[in-house]
């Protein structure tokens, strides 16, 4: 049922942004934002995982393949944002330039 939540988000960042309806400073700061709510995320995560004692306890049986898929997603996933984030500004340069 959460996925549908996440899609309806999704939409709508999309329905408003298409509409124009963004002021030019949000604009302007969109990567900013990301990465800041990228970091509270992060730090969301971490925070929810310092709490649960069973997972503390238990860190030392969850091995090393663990802390590495954890790793590498956290990694991935912040480099997927710049990425993401890269393409769409040189993109964004691109038409800029065409409409020069």
């Amino acid at each position: 049922m959460r996925i549908i939540l996440y899609v309806l988000i999704i939409l709508a960042g999309a329905f408003i942004s298409n509409r124009g309806l963004l002021s030019s400073i949000v604009e302007k700061n969109l990567s900013k934002l990301q990465y800041a709510s990228l970091l509270l995320l992060l730090f969301i995560m971490g925070v929810n995982i310092g709490i649960n004692d069973e997972i503390i306890n238990d860190f030392s049986k969850l091995g090393f393949q663990a802390i590495v898929l954890s790793l590498s997603s956290i990694i991935l996933s912040v480099a997927a944002v710049k990425l993401v984030s890269t393409y769409f500004k040189y993109k964004e340069k691109a038409v800029k330039q065409d409409e020069s």
